[in-house]
Formats: structure tokens, C-alpha cells, sequence
């Protein structure tokens, strides 16, 4: 089934000091074209596994998520029509964010209902336990509220002295925070979660027990491991099994992921999962783009280059189709297109890691606001140039930008440190900018090679364009926004774009020579201030360039009406008793979709 206008919904919402938005859903196409049954068997496992991992995600972003849930479905079945459009509207919103807040901006969402109607809804659902539960989260619906930065992985009043009294605990990545008498005790997520966890092991043993791939059944042992216990010597095992395992189908799965949530200390990750198919028509570009890693890092325009690249240990470039994810990837309205895995370091530079393109999920992506933006924002000889390029040139673009978060290393006094943890707040926004211009200095030279056309590379830097100007119209809080913001506003300054009146609307050009210069000039800045492991230098390139555009009331008007936020809705395997069906069905609604309803367990 095609990912059309027909399937698109959109879905109003608001937030305090913001234009009134709407998101997008769209369903995702999948395949399950030429899998044996025992195929089916293990996707169905594993989907399930995924669903049930959602849980995790929401406590570690806002505990109080399911008594919203609670309370506003039971003030549907006494509200009138236009009251429970309102509240089944900001249900999809809250599914769709995976909590009350959105991650861009770092704001809640308003129920569109006042509070004096809600409280009278309250007292028709019977009062009682509702009206206290009401009390507890009516702030969510009616206040103008900041998302805090802890979100609910530490205790709201921890001090930074109370952090690093903790040592090498407050780095540990799958850990939280809660004061016990007065003290700052850690968790593990897997003891912590453990009740929760013990369904999602479950369906892995089914899976593991049935596939007849040997490399799959070795990582879900040690994936079993890590998700029973937690250790550091389990994660990484999991890690290098994933890394190895070299099947056509694969998982992504774990209690704490990438840490974009965590935006205090940027050391606690989030819950995540995905189940994921080699996309086949698309390996061989991949593979191409991997072997040419060492030349590239051979040339990189920073200081500090890995002098040796052992080929055992470059990444491993994969296209995939997604059949269904949760968690941390279940937020929005930024969506990932692209990811670069494992996150641990040592694992890293001593194994390798995986760049995983997530393409059917990118199209649904691409189809929801997409084009749109590009028509408003580009020349229209640039938009019928570059246009129908834009889609599959923005996909290599991101393989590259995954790819490029492998690259380079730490000058020498740093050797065997982190530079997450000498960056700390700065870090994020770095190393996406650091990836993103690794993307753009790397597309014509992999023209230049042969490997699609110089038209296509200029088509992705179209594509960061209108990345970039997108990007505008937030305040520049979230990591790949900063990334963005700075780097455009370098473009900007120093002659890489040209601005264009057509239509009475500002429009963007590039120009592609100075582009080219610009884009490696900053790029070796960035990878030189990474390598260093520089902070205040850091902050004082984000400062300078990083800042809230005068163009931004003019961008928010002119994509007022485009759809803001994605919603993705997966299809589900049909299931008869204890066994799947080679066949695909949709959900009702985008908040029928299984990974809502599960529960954590106590």
C-alpha cells in the first residue's frame, strides 16, 4: 500500500507563544515479500518485543504520562463532540510526542479545552480518584510550560555539585537518578524495569529460538543478557554481536539509546527499539560510500585524523525498511532518518559500529512536508532542477553524515577519553554539526568519483538548505537545530548562499564554488573543537553563530499552514493464536497502534 495523500491526516495542536500547528500522519509502506514463514515468525517476535519497550521511554521523559492518559479517557465518554475532539486531538499529540512535551519546542501541549469546561467534565465522569488525578497533571493542560531539562531521569532538584559528587556512576548511560533519604541513588533501567523487561525477553527467546540465522541467534542471546542485566561487559557484548550478526533482519533494542533527551548532563540515555529489513536495491551505493571512508579520512580538513584505519572496523553502511519502532523513536516533529550505533565509544573505535538508513520511513517522511517546504524556500528553477534529485540525495547525504560520526579522533593529551564527557552540554550540537558538514564536504567528492552525479550532490546541499531554514523557526535549544543554525548563519556570512525576491518571497541559491570552500573551512573548525575537547571554545563558536534569525516570524508565517510534527503509522502482522500470518494490517488510528497501550509493569 502507497504512502499517498489520501492517507495523510492532520492533527491540530498548540503550544503557549506559538503559532497554532498541525501534525502529519502517514502511513509507512512494508514488505513482506519473499520471507519464509520462519521469517515471519521471528518479525513478529521481535515487532512485539518493540511495542512493549515503549513504556520505558515515557517514564524516563514524564512519569505522569499515564495518569494523562487516564484522565482524559475517561472524560472522553462524557464529553460533548466538540469537547472530545479536542481531547482525542491532544491524545494523538501526546502518542505522537510520547509525552506532554514536545522535544522542539522544548514546550507542552494545551488541551484546547478552558479549565473551568474540564473541571465541569471531571464532576459528570464522577469526580472522586479522577479529581485528584486531574489536579495532579491539569498544569500539563493549561499552563505554559519548559520542558525540563532532566526530564524524569534525575531528581528535578539535583545540583550539578550532586552529579559530580557521583564520579564514574553519573556517567553510567543506562542508569537514573532518585533521591532515597536525602541521597542521590542510582538505578539500573534493567533492575529498575525489570518487571517491565521480562515480557519484552520473553518474545527475544521465541525469536531466538526460531530463527534460523546464526548470527541473529548469537545477538539475541546477548541482547537477552544485556536486557536482564544491565552491565556495562552485557552492553558491549550486545554491541559487538549486533555489529557481527550480518542478517537480513535486525533489531535495535535497548533501555537507554541516544541521549537527546538528557539534556542536563547529556549522560543518561533513552529506551528504544526498532525492528528493521536490508533494504537490497540500495546496498550497493552503501557499500561503495563505506570503502571510500579511509580516503576521505585521509583528506579530512581537521588536525587530528585516525592515522590508521583498520578495515575490519569501518562501519557498516545499511538501508533498511522499518516494520515498527518505539521509544526514543517515537517523538517528534523531529523524526530520525538516520542513525550511527552503537553510542559507546570503545565499542566504537575498537570493534566498528553500524550507520543504518531508515528508507520507507524517510519516503513517508518526505511525503508529509517535504516538497512543500522546498517549493517555498527555493527558486523555481532551482526546485525543477534539483526537485525530483532532493529525496534520494538527502538519503545519501545522511549516510554520509552517519558515516561521518566515525571519523576523526581526539588530539593526543585526550587520548583514551570521551569527548562527550570533556564537551558535556556542548557536545551534541558539535558533533551534529560536525556530521552534517561532513556530509556536504563529502557528496562531490563522491561525485567527483562517479558514484552518482554532481547534480545529486548539489541536490543534498539543497537538501541542508531546506534542513537549515526549517530549522529557523525554533529557538535554537534542540541539538540538531543548533547544528543547523550555526551552520547556516556561517553560510550566510560568509557567501555560501545568495538570497533571491521571487514572488515577493525571499528564496535561497547556492553558490556551489564558495559553498565548497565554506563548508570545509568549518568543518575543520568544528572537528578541530571536538578534537580538543575545547568547551568554552565550543560555546563561543555556538554563541557567535548559533542565534534566533530576524527571519524567523517571516519562515513560522510562511510555513504556517505546513504540517508540523510526523506521525508514522506501522503496520502490524496478522496473528492467529501463538502464530503469525505472512500478511500485513493496519490499525484504526495512529493511537491504536500496539507500542500505546502497553503498560509498565510493577
Amino acid at each position: 500500500m502507497s504512502t499517498s495523500q489520501s492517507t495523510i491526516q492532520l492533527v491540530p495542536y498548540h503550544q503557549t507563544g506559538e503559532s497554532p500547528r498541525k501534525a502529519a500522519l502517514a502511513r509507512v509502506e512494508f514488505s513482506l515479500s519473499g520471507l519464509s514463514d520462519n521469517d515471519v515468525q521471528v518479525l513478529g517476535h521481535l515487532a512485539d518485543a518493540v511495542d512493549l519497550i515503549n513504556p520505558l521511554y515515557r517514564d524516563q521523559f514524564d512519569p505522569l504520562t499515564p495518569v494523562i492518559e487516564r484522565v482524559l479517557g475517561r472524560l472522553l465518554s462524557v464529553a460533548s463532540d466538540t469537547e472530545r475532539e479536542a481531547i482525542a486531538n491532544y491524545l494523538t499529540i501526546l502518542n505522537l510526542q510520547n509525552s506532554p512535551y514536545s522535544l522542539l519546542p522544548r514546550k507542552n501541549h494545551l488541551l484546547g479545552l478552558s479549565k473551568e469546561a474540564a473541571l465541569d467534565l471531571v464532576k459528570k465522569a464522577g469526580g472522586g480518584d479522577l479529581a485528584r488525578e486531574f489536579d495532579q497533571v491539569a498544569h500539563y493542560f493549561f499552563d505554559g510550560l519548559a520542558l525540563p531539562d532532566r526530564a524524569g531521569m534525575y531528581p528535578h532538584d539535583m545540583t550539578e555539585d550532586e552529579w559530580k559528587a557521583l564520579g564514574d556512576e553519573a556517567n553510567v548511560v543506562n542508569a537514573s537518578f532518585e533521591r532515597r533519604n536525602g541521597k542521590i541513588v542510582g538505578r539500573l533501567n534493567e533492575e529498575k524495569y525489570k518487571a517491565t523487561l521480562k515480557p519484552v525477553v520473553d518474545h527475544l527467546l521465541a525469536a531466538r529460538d526460531l530463527t534460523k540465522h546464526a548470527g541473529l541467534r548469537l545477538y539475541l542471546d546477548s541482547k537477552i543478557e544485556e536486557l536482564r542485566f544491565g552491565t556495562t561487559e552485557a552492553r558491549r557484548l550486545a554491541d559487538y554481536m549486533w555489529i557481527k550478526a550480518n542478517s537480513p533482519i535486525d533489531l535495535i533494542l535497548s533501555s537507554a539509546l541516544e541521549v537527546y533527551l538528557d539534556n542536563w548532563t547529556n549522560a543518561r540515555g533513552e529506551a528504544a527499539g526498532a525492528v528493521l529489513i536490508e533494504n537490497h536495491e540500495a546496498q550497493t551505493l552503501l557499500t561503495s560510500l563505506v570503502d571510500r571512508l579511509p580516503g576521505l579520512e585521509a583528506t579530512a580538513p581537521w588536525k587530528n585524523r585516525k592515522v590508521i584505519v583498520d578495515k575490519s572496523k569501518l562501519p557498516h553502511l545499511r538501508f533498511v525498511d522499518v516494520l515498527n519502532w518505539s521509544g526514543d523513536y517515537v517523538n517528534s516533529p523531529m523524526t530520525i532518518i538516520a542513525q550511527s550505533l552503537p553510542n559507546d565509544h570503545w565499542v566504537v573505535d575498537n570493534v566498528g559500529s553500524v550507520n543504518v538508513v531508515y528508507r520507507n520511513t524517510g519516503k513517508a517522511i518526505y511525503s508529509l512536508s517535504g516538497e512543500m517546504i522546498a517549493r517555498e524556500f527555493l527558486p523555481r528553477d532551482v526546485f525543477e532542477t534539483y526537485g525530483p534529485l532532493m529525496f534520494e540525495a538527502t538519503q545519501i547525504h545522511s549516510a554520509l553524515h552517519e558515516l561521518g560520526h566515525t571519523t576523526g579522533a581526539l588530539a593526543p593529551e585526550h587520548v583514551g577519553k570521551e569527548a562527550r564527557d570533556l564537551l558535556e552540554a556542548e557536545y551534541s550540537p558539535l558533533e551534529e554539526a560536525r556530521a552534517e558538514l561532513f556530509g556536504m564536504w563529502a557528496m562531490p567528492q563522491m561525485a567527483r568519483d562517479g558514484l552518482f552525479s554532481m547534480q545529486t550532490a548539489e541536490a543534498g546541499h539543497y537538501g541542508m538548505v531546506i534542513s537549515m531554514v526549517g530549522g529557523l523557526r525554533f529557538q535554537p535549544e534542540q541539538a540538531h537545530v543548533k547544528a543547523r543554525n550555526l551552520m547556516w548563519h556561517y553560510f550566510m556570512q560568509n557567501g555560501g548562499v545568495e538570497e533571491v525576491l521571487e514572488d515577493g518571497k525571499k528564496k535561497f541559491r547556492l553558490r556551489f564554488a564558495r559553498l565548497d570552500e565554506i563548508v570545509a573551512e568549518l568543518l575543520g573548525i568544528v572537528g578541530d573543537t571536538k578534537a580538543s575537547g575545547d568547551k568554552s571554545a565550543a560555546a563561543k563558536l555556538r554563541e557567535t553563530y548559533c542565534f534566533t534569525d530576524p527571519m524567523r516570524e517571516d519562515i513560522e508565517q510562511r510555513m504556517a499552514s505546513f504540517p508540523l510534527g510526523r506521525g508514522l503509522i506501522f503496520p502490524r502482522i496478522k496473528r492467529d493464536g501463538s502464530r503469525y500470518l505472512p500478511d500485513l494490517e493496519y490499525p484504526a488510528s495512529f493511537n491504536d497502534q500496539a507500542r500505546y497501550h502497553a503498560r509498565l509493569q510493577d
